[in-house]
């Protein structure tokens, strides 16, 4: 293939995903633009009077609870704990070889009724777990423990021999702010809380103004603009190439008739001078007997003259 070519594929190619990934963007951004926002927790139930079926809102607030859970490990009180261990090992196989593993065990895991919390009010999330965004909302931590202690907790193979291991948590913590993009609906008991939508995505969000900053950002993004400069580009790299194979296929032809024309010519132009010629010698040869006839005597002028009227 010709390099011309390759390269017109390649941006026409490269526009076209920028430009389809710039519209997948474009609807995110005009999908989140049109949830109802909820600037307090408690009109939740005035809109809920408005809307009683798949209310998507954006609401924010902080992580409460009315009996946390003491985190000892971080220090700090959470609502969900979670800790495990990874411990590298050697394991003696039952023909005398050894093998090296790692294993990881779940320590402690453990989840409390919690509510997210505002200036005007509280409302329960249910489901959070399945939220876009959960991993990154858990405070990650490492914690030491002594592996006499650890080997306690956990259940390994005999012959197992332990070289390295280490611990690891990750914690919701009381206070952490949040924005949640979900189904506003209430329970059995006529309580309001928030939990996934039926059709639509369940996100979550850690820290404030970090929804807002996100909406900003992928409307930042100039992929439509840059797909259609990219695949103008190709389009008219395709186009002067065509136009070159089909100058190149046709110019032979346009040459034979430049050089058939310019043979017409030619023989135009020497038929016209062969003509001259023959003009010019019987003009000649006229005045050459015109000219004999004047030297002749005036007699014998006389009598050949009146030899041609008898």
């Amino acid at each position: 293939m010709e390099p011309v070519v390759e390269s017109a594929v390649f941006l026409s190619f490269v526009g076209a995903s920028c430009y389809l990934f710039g519209r997948k963007i474009k609807r995110r951004v005009d999908y989140l633009g049109s949830i109802t926002r909820v600037d307090g927790l408690k009109s939740l139930d005035d809109l809920l009077a408005k809307n009683t079926t798949n209310l998507l809102v954006l609401v924010s607030g902080r992580v409460g609870s009315a009996a946390p859970l003491d985190c000892k490990h971080n220090g700090l009180l959470g609502v969900l704990v979670e800790e495990t261990a990874k411990l590298d090992c050697k394991i003696e196989l039952e023909g005398g070889g050894l093998i090296e593993k790692s294993l990881t065990f779940l320590l402690h895991q453990k989840e409390t009724p919690w509510y997210l919390e505002d200036c005007t009010g509280q409302v329960n999330v249910v489901g959070v777990q399945d939220a876009l965004g959960f991993n990154s909302i858990l405070n990650k931590y490492v914690f030491k423990m002594p592996a006499s202690e650890l080997l306690k907790t956990v259940v390994i193979p005999d012959g197992t021999k332990v070289l390295k291991h280490n611990c690891h948590g990750r914690a919701l913590n009381i206070g952490t702010y949040l924005t949640f993009v979900g189904e506003a609906v209430r329970d059995k008991a006529g309580t309001v809380m928030i939990q996934r939508p039926k059709e639509q995505s369940f996100l979550v969000y850690s820290g404030e103004g970090s929804f807002e900053n996100m909406v900003a950002e992928l409307k930042s993004m100039v992929y439509i603009g840059l797909g259609k400069i990219i695949g103008t580009v190709g389009v008219a790299l395709a186009v002067m190439y065509g136009v070159h194979c089909i100058r190149r296929v046709l110019l032979p032809f346009e040459w034979e008739k430049e050089e058939l024309r310019n043979r017409s010519e030619k023989a135009k132009s020497d038929r016209g001078r062969t003509h001259q010629r023959k003009e010019s010698d019987m003009g000649r040869t006229h005045q050459r007997k015109e000219s004999d006839a004047s030297r002749l005597p005036i007699g014998l002028a006389f009598l050949l003259v009146k030899g041609k009227d008898c």
